[in-house]
């Protein structure tokens, strides 16, 4: 389930100065397309497409502006504008992300640094564009740079002592728990939008609770609520966690979960077996 790829994978801004070579181009469309009928934890499916190939001046068009440099090529995904759509749009395009980064391309999450009318033909119905992403070759880079560049990435994360609570919300679990330091990992590990991290977690026996803490005024300016594709991606590699664990659970939407203002509720994973006494 990708434990390696999110270990090792970092958001690639600098691309290599050439073009996906036809068998690479081959590679990306068969991802998007067997991941055109993964469904994700809320029901849903995204509809992916590719843009084969880019130039500076179309990369002007898109809005990346400099930001991303060199990319030979681009993918995104429709969906409908709505809570549990851009949640399981965050859960599938992740995956393909990982998938992607598995085979070694070079990527990154763009939800807010791009102008959607440059993919209008891509767009049907009332489906919309949460994200792209760049796809190509990273620009080679010293060994000593990317080493720098992961040790940055841990510095920038949240202990995962500040996103878990135990039984209720004010109470944070215990630094030693091997357990759920195992759990999780790799959502400490997750990407985010602007790297807020603004998943928490409820650990109740054998159930774990997934919530949103919005971030104060963050992306006002957008047309959707960018902070739910984190919510699917925390989802998908808290689901990572469990299965190299090898842990038996199911996802579920409580019907009435804990609320604790100002937080929103998500989801919930029952385990078979519980990790806390």
């Amino acid at each position: 389930m990708f434990i390696e790829q999110i270990e090792q994978r970092l958001s690639v801004r600098t691309y290599q100065n050439r073009p996906l070579n036809h068998e690479d181009q081959i590679k990306i469309n068969q991802i998007l397309n067997q991941n055109k009928n993964c469904i994700g934890p809320f029901g849903s499916s995204i509809h992916p497409f590719f843009v084969a190939e880019n130039t500076d001046k179309e990369q002007e068009k898109i809005g990346t502006y400099g930001f991303i440099k060199n990319a030979p090529s681009f993918f995104g995904a429709t969906t409908k504008n709505s809570k549990n759509e851009l949640i399981d749009f965050g859960y599938i395009f992740e995956k393909v992300i990982l998938e992607l980064t598995q085979h070694n391309f070079g990527t990154v999450w763009l939800g807010g640094t791009f102008h959607r009318s440059q993919f209008s033909h891509y767009i049907s119905n009332d489906l919309f564009i949460p994200a792209i992403s760049p796809v190509g070759y990273e620009d080679n880079k010293s060994i000593t740079e990317k080493m720098i560049r992961i040790a940055a990435k841990s510095d920038r994360r949240k202990k995962i002592s500040e996103f878990v609570f135990v039984n209720h919300f004010f109470n944070t679990y215990l630094e030693n728990d091997l357990n759920l330091n195992k759990i999780f990992r790799y959502v400490q590990l997750a990407p985010s939008a602007s790297n807020k991290q603004p998943w928490r977690f409820l650990v109740e026996g054998n159930q774990i609770h997934l919530y949103l803490e919005r971030t104060p005024k963050y992306a006002e300016k957008l047309p959707f609520d960018i902070q739910y594709l984190d919510m699917g991606i925390a989802i998908y590699h808290l689901e990572c966690s469990m299965k190299d664990l090898k842990t038996k659970y199911e996802i579920k939407v409580l019907n009435n979960p804990y609320t604790h203002h100002p937080l929103e509720y998500i989801i919930s994973f029952v385990l078979h077996e519980g990790f806390i006494s």
